[in-house]
């Protein structure tokens, strides 16, 4: 068990020792106790000390950082007794590094499954891919009152699909004739061919959501 953090979006004071701050705090942790932020990562951050974490009780907070992925594929459930901004219980915002650096690329937390309190936030995340196709009412216990709070925007820099490949839901959709003028770089494989519900967390066949 460790105790998290209450910062919201505050910028640390010493952004040298920020990132041993945050690993030594969460390193080897199952439970924590009150809000996980992740804010202000560098690009090359290791956040293999995240792998661990199973349990949230408050909300979590990613922001702000420059690191391609976090390491939460073990994170099952966000009990939401705080909120950020009083009504989320996941937010996702700002991942974008400056120009040449990545920023978030995909959210990769497989195995969450009940998100108790709150809303979902995604927005400002350039890079990020395959939000957009989690069913987030699967997550949200039939009791949380924040149900409708899901705000998950998908305006990105990237294309997460190859070409030919099918957008996150609905009906799939023929690859132009014409190659684009302008082809984006080809985020991987395509959500919806390798998750048989074409849910999907990240790039990879473990990542469906299920």
């Amino acid at each position: 068990v460790c105790t998290g953090t209450d910062m919201k979006l505050l910028r640390p004071s010493s952004p040298e020792s920020h990132y041993e701050t945050l690993r030594h705090l969460y390193q080897g942790c199952q439970v924590v106790q009150g809000n996980l932020e992740l804010t202000y990562l560098p690009a090359d951050a290791d956040t293999a000390f995240l792998k661990d974490i199973k349990e949230v009780q408050g909300y979590v907070l990613i922001a702000e950082n420059q690191v391609s992925g976090l390491e939460l594929q073990s994170l099952r459930i966000i009990r939401g007794t705080q909120l950020f901004q009083d009504r989320f219980a996941l937010a996702v915002v700002g991942n974008a590094g400056p120009a040449g650096a990545p920023g978030l690329r995909q959210l990769g937390m497989r195995h969450l499954t009940e998100i108790l309190k709150g809303g979902v936030l995604i927005e400002r995340n350039p890079e990020l891919c395959f939000q957009e196709t989690i069913l987030w009412s699967d997550i949200f216990h039939r009791h949380n009152e924040f149900r409708a709070e899901i705000q998950v925007e998908t305006t990105r820099t990237r294309s997460c699909e190859c070409p030919g490949g099918s957008p996150g839901r609905g009906l799939r959709v023929p690859a132009p004739l014409a190659p684009p003028a302008h082809p984006s770089p080809c985020a991987g494989p395509d959500c919806q061919a390798l998750c048989a519900e074409g849910h999907c967390w990240g790039e990879g066949k473990q990542d469906c959501q299920t």
